[in-house]
């Protein structure tokens, strides 16, 4: 008896759903079924219907205003779409930059460009100065130990450090070790 009266109110609810699917028309894209009629989904506004228009731009200019940003309404995001394939509702929000942020930016990467052409060639020749330096230094140090070889004066002190690496920092434990 049980069994009988679960089989009778499934049959039941199935019938119903059935009819109500049968009922529902079929949304095109960026449609949704409000229960009565297809509706833009949210986000998406027709560009055919004036009131959704200018409920388009309203929205767009409450979203996206800023002191950097502002809304516009978007049109021709399906042009790549033919005309009987696009979809009723073809209009969107985007997005768009002010014309002074559009200028700051531009203006900083002209100042980052311009710091690293004006800096880079200060780099380089500081570098290039530091090593010939470094260069003239040893060379005066190698011409003044040969000169005190040659008399047969140099202290046994200077004579280790002819055998020293140059380069002092460029082993573990970077000097520490003396």
């Amino acid at each position: 008896m049980l069994v009988a009266v679960l089989v009778l109110a499934l049959a039941g609810t199935s019938a119903v759903l059935a009819q109500d699917a049968a009922a529902q028309p079929v949304c095109s894209v960026n449609q949704l079924f409000n229960g009565q009629i297809c509706t833009c989904a949210p986000g998406y506004f027709s560009a055919a219907n004036d009131e959704s228009k200018s409920r388009c731009e309203d929205e767009c200019e409450e979203v996206f205003f800023s002191w950097f940003t502002y809304g516009k309404c978007v049109k021709g995001i399906f042009d790549r779409v033919g005309e009987e394939q696009q979809p009723a509702c073809n209009l969107r929000c985007g997005i768009r930059l002010r014309l002074w942020t559009s200028i700051a930016i531009f203006a900083t990467f002209a100042a980052a460009a311009a710091t690293l052409l004006f800096t880079l060639p200060m780099c380089i020749a500081s570098c290039s100065s530091c090593i010939n330096a470094k260069k003239a230094s040893k060379h005066s140090k190698r011409v003044a130990t040969e000169q005190q070889q040659s008399t047969g004066t140099l202290p046994k002190e200077q004579q280790l450090q002819q055998y020293q690496s140059p380069y002092g920092y460029s082993y573990w434990p970077y000097g520490y070790a003396r």
